[in-house]
């Protein structure tokens, strides 16, 4: 009867768990659900504060919540906190804001690459004596040495103190390692000060002398990724579509409203790399473009056959049939390729 008992027991564990895991997790999902549904910036908002987690990097987070409606605000020192943060709309002359109307979300300091947070919070605890005007005004206050500003400059952080990226980036250079430095030319005139009821900034009297040529939009969204991992302005491969079209490459759009069997080809941005224990070796990818994402099915010989560049690449040009399973699409594929001259930098959430 002892027997009998414990193996009730025993059988009982094998699905015991997995059923209060399920009813915990379905809680936790119900709540996500109504939040993502009725207050997506402070959702979003949050999930970028949480950040490593789960198979969706920053970028797909801004996406998914643009395309719901919500404004996303870039990184700014006069304006970031340190996580990602809701601004309220600003009101109206002589009234209030549109109660239906959804808060923006701020991009976080964080959201700088190498910046840190130990500086992150300095920036934030230094601006609640007011707005920093010169670049050598937030160095000062925030005791920031030129590494830190170079974070900064080249993430397009820098926006508020009149500095365009690559402006900001030569303003950064000239100052000394040590945190809170004037700028090199700057300490022979240190205390002349400029008026502080015009606007103005640190490189005005450089400005006859050098002419630093614009970015393209292009170079601008390059640079977000490699700075910040995501862009507001656009994505990188809507720079790369003509050539793309020219190699008889499709957008993911079109791909995936075509039959059953059909023969396609895509590239896009690789998002995660999956190999489920239980898919007997198969691998799962998602892939993104300008118009959308892909799911990629691959098979382990097609794996095995893809070079090193190709398995681990920022930016995968697929090859293969379309499957319909339902409303579900995939990209089953029988080839895959590096594609190197997006000049993307690798951002996939990578489990395999």
């Amino acid at each position: 009867f002892a027997e009998q008992v414990f193996g009730q027991i025993r059988g009982f564990g094998e699905y015991g768990f997995p059923e209060s895991h399920a009813a915990s997790f379905a809680l936790l999902v119900y709540v996500s659900a109504w939040l993502k549904r009725r207050h997506p910036a402070a959702f979003t908002a949050a999930l970028l504060g949480s950040q490593p987690m789960g198979f969706y990097a920053p970028a797909q987070l801004i996406r998914d919540a643009k395309a719901h409606g919500v404004k996303v605000l870039p990184v700014d020192v006069n304006a970031s906190r340190w996580h990602a943060a809701l601004e309220l709309p600003k009101k109206a002359e002589g009234g209030r804001p549109d109660a239906g109307e959804q808060p923006a979300i701020r991009l976080g300091l964080e959201q700088v690459y190498g910046l840190g947070e130990s500086a992150g919070m300095r920036i934030e605890a230094a601006r609640t004596d007011g707005r920093f005007r010169l670049l050598r005004d937030l160095a000062r206050r925030a005791g920031l040495g030129r590494e830190s500003l170079l974070h900064l400059a080249r993430a397009g952080g820098l926006g508020s103190l009149g500095l365009d990226r690559r402006r900001a980036v030569w303003e950064a250079m000239r100052f000394l390692d040590r945190p809170g430095s004037l700028p090199l030319l700057e300490q022979l005139d240190e205390g002349d000060e400029d008026d502080e009821d015009e606007p103005c900034n640190s490189v005005e009297h450089l400005s006859d002398r050098f002419r630093l040529p614009p970015m393209s939009p292009q170079e601008e969204v390059v640079a977000d990724y490699r700075t910040t991992g995501l862009s507001l302005m656009a994505h990188p491969l809507q720079f790369e579509r003509p050539r793309c079209t020219a190699q008889g490459i499709d957008t993911i759009a079109t791909a995936t409203t075509a039959p059953e069997g059909r023969r396609v080809r895509v590239v896009g941005i690789v998002l995660t790399r999956q190999r489920p224990a239980t898919a007997k070796g198969m691998i799962f990818l998602s892939i993104e473009d300008e118009t959308g994402a892909a799911n990629i099915v691959v098979r382990p010989d097609v794996w095995e056959r893809a070079d090193a560049a190709a398995r681990r690449a920022a930016v995968l040009v697929v090859e293969g049939r379309i499957q319909r399973r339902g409303s579900v699409v995939h990209v089953v594929a029988t080839h895959l390729a590096a594609d190197r001259q997006a000049g993307v930098p690798r951002i996939s959430r990578d489990f395999c």
